[in-house]
This record gives C-alpha cells, structure tokens and sequence, in this order.
C-alpha cells in the first residue's frame, strides 16, 4: 500500500517544529551540479534510515523504509521543478501533535457515535434514498469531523424538517453553515501547514508565468509530502468547496456568488500565512480548488522512480546511487575523448584569430602574442594561415 492509502479516520495535525537550516543547493548551484548536491543533502538527512543504504537481497522492506522512498524520490521530481532557497522544513518530517479540539455546536458533548454510521444518518435526517453528488462531498467532510458533532448536525437537519422547511436547499444550506462553522474555528489550524511556504511561493510562481502544467505537477508532489490524515481531509474539504462553489448549485449568500462565499468562508482553513497577500492565498487556494480530482493523483514519473529504487533495493543496491535520470548525456571514454580534442582545437582556433584580427591591440603586442601560438600549436597555426591566404 502507498503510504497515503493507510486509514485516517483520526489524524494528527503536523506543526513546524523549531529546525537548523540546511540550503538548498538547488537555489545557489550552477545547474550541471544541483540534482547531484540535492541528493547528497537528501542522503546525508538524520532521518534517512540506514535500510535506505545497502544491504543484503530481502524480498521484504520495511514500512519506514518505503515511506522514506517515497518521501525521497518525491523531494528529487519537485525538486527539479521548484527552487526552494532551503530545504529544513520539507526533509524535517513534521511533529505529531493531538488532533485539536473543537468546541461542540450544542451541548451533546457527552454523547459519542462511531462514524461509520455517517453516511446512514445523513441519509436518514434528509429523508433520501440515496446522496446527489453536492451531498455525497458533504458526507465526506463529516467523515472527518468528531462524533458528537456528526449527531448535532443530524438533529439540527431533524429540526429544521419538524419546522416544516424540508426543502433540498435548506438543508444544504444548513450543512454547508455546519462545515463552515467547524473549519472556521479559530483553534484548527490550517491544513496546509506554513512549512510549506517556499512550495507554495513557488506555485504561484509557475501560475504567474502561465505554467499551470508544472504548478499542477509541483501540487501534486507538495501533497504527497503532507501527513495521510491532514492529506485525506484536505482531499475531502476541497471537493466539496468545488462542489458547492457551482453557480448552479444552491445559493449560499443573498448578495455574494458561491465561488466567493465559498473561498471567503474557507480560505483560512486551507492555507493562513502572514507572508503570503490575501490575493495570493486566495489565488492558491482557488488553483487547488479548481483542480482537485487531479491534484491528489500520483504522477506516473514518481511511480515509476519508487518503484525501481524499491526493486533496486530489493536486489541489495545502494539508493544512493539508484537513480532514474542522469545528470548529463553519459558517453564512452573514446567519445570523451574526441569531444575533448574537438572542443580544444575549436578554442585554439577562435583564440588566434582573435589575436590576428584584434584592432585593439598593438602591432608589436600581436605578433609576440603569434610567435608564442606558433611555438605551443604549430599544427593549428599553419591552418589558421593556409586558410587566410
């Protein structure tokens, strides 16, 4: 199983723990050398496991060991879209925390349902047979919610048709306030964390510059990154921020559209960081909103690489040295060789003629300056001329 398909009926929210800085070679090398100093810094990481090194042929690896895979080989694929100028906070695995209480929305604080019957008394309060899709998302986010609140909001829906309001919209309305007044409580913290700040500068970046492939790339391999719970939570709110975001779907607000009812409503339970513009936090958000039944597909490229740093660990290889790119196109020591000779000859070339056909320099200055070619490269020397006159 990937590491993000393990339950997460309770979850932990991940907080930035204090961290020594590590640089980002990526964000200061020169571009033939950063894919190879980022794995350096990766591999020399406390929390690299020593599984992760060689070690005799096994058909088994353990869970931290592919977690660690993983986690590497997503780092290498961002990496290589995104600069970051430091790396501490995304190699730092964050700090697990207890899941943050929420105040209930009525006093049934005492009272405790397994969440498993979610989806039969959200079915049972609204009278229906079966979910439409605005619903089913709201189901979802439920899911994620503690017990006694889960049985509230089924009261207050009870409520609300013994009123003689059984309308559909109605009770949407009424779930969306539920969700809403959850997610806008000022003890939860964001679901995406401020560790991930660079990330998220840098997405803006790729959007601001018209490369939605890349931001939606870069997205996709940030998530993975996140805890499963925090993941899988994320996952569910922004399916149904899209899905109530709809013009056609029920009217949230009198005087506000609901795509922006919606990410005013839930923009602080996404992402809330003070060195990001309001307009940046809500154009990240609006992005992540817009594509979320991609955002937390695997791409093929990082499914690929795991899978052959597994299959070479698996053999007793190194992952270290497993790599799935090359730094550079990889040639014989003969085509080495000739490139060598090719490209000295080709400068020995330009050097004399600049030399000849410089007006800067003196008459004098220019034939010491040939004299002395002549003496070191005789064979370039006679071409340069022959081919003069």
């Amino acid at each position: 199983m990937r590491p993000d398909e393990t339950s997460w009926r309770r979850r932990k929210i991940p907080r930035l723990d204090k961290m020594r800085t590590i640089s980002n070679p990526l964000a200061v090398e020169s571009s033939d050398r950063r894919l190879e100093k980022l794995l350096q810094t990766i591999s020399l990481h406390p929390s690299t496991p020593s599984g992760l090194r060689t070690a005799p042929p096994t058909s088994f690896l353990s869970k931290t060991v592919v977690e660690e895979v993983w986690k590497q080989q997503t780092l290498v694929q961002l990496l290589q879209i995104v600069e970051l100028p430091v790396l501490d906070c995304i190699l730092t695995s964050p700090g697990k925390t207890e899941l943050q209480r929420v105040g209930p929305l009525s006093n049934h604080a005492d009272l405790v349902i397994s969440n498993t019957c979610v989806d039969r008394e959200v079915t049972q309060s609204l009278n229906l047979p079966e979910l439409d899709s605005w619903l089913a998302a709201a189901a979802d986010c439920l899911e994620h919610f503690p017990d006694q609140l889960i049985v509230v909001a089924g009261e207050h829906l009870q409520q609300g048709s013994a009123d003689g309001d059984k309308s559909l919209s109605a009770q949407k309305r009424l779930l969306f306030d539920t969700v809403a007044k959850y997610y806008g409580s000022q003890e939860r913290a964001p679901l995406l964390t401020g560790r991930y700040l660079d990330i998220h500068v840098a997405i803006l970046e790729l959007l601001d510059c018209g490369k939605r492939e890349d931001a939606l790339t870069a997205s996709q391999l940030c998530l993975r990154l996140l805890q499963p719970g925090a993941r899988a939570e994320l996952h569910s709110l922004l399916g149904f921020m899209a899905a109530a975001a709809l013009p056609e779907s029920v009217r949230l607000h009198r005087q506000a559209d609901n795509r922006a009812t919606v990410i005013r409503t839930f923009l602080k339970a996404v992402v809330q960081n003070n060195a990001l513009t309001r307009a940046q936090s809500e154009e990240l958000v609006l992005f992540l909103m817009d594509n979320h039944s991609q955002l937390f597909k695997t791409p093929a490229s990082l499914t690929e690489a795991v899978g052959k740093t597994l299959q070479a660990l698996q053999q007793g290889g190194d992952a270290d040295i497993t790599s799935t790119f090359s730094y550079c196109q990889r040639v014989t020591v003969k085509q080495y060789e000739d490139q060598r000779e090719k490209a000295t000859l080709e400068s020995l070339k330009q050097l004399i003629r600049h030399i000849s056909l410089s007006a800067s320099m003196p008459l004098k200055e220019r034939r010491r300056l040939i004299k002395e070619f002549q003496k070191h490269h005789p064979v370039v020397f006679l071409q340069h001329f022959s081919s003069t006159f």
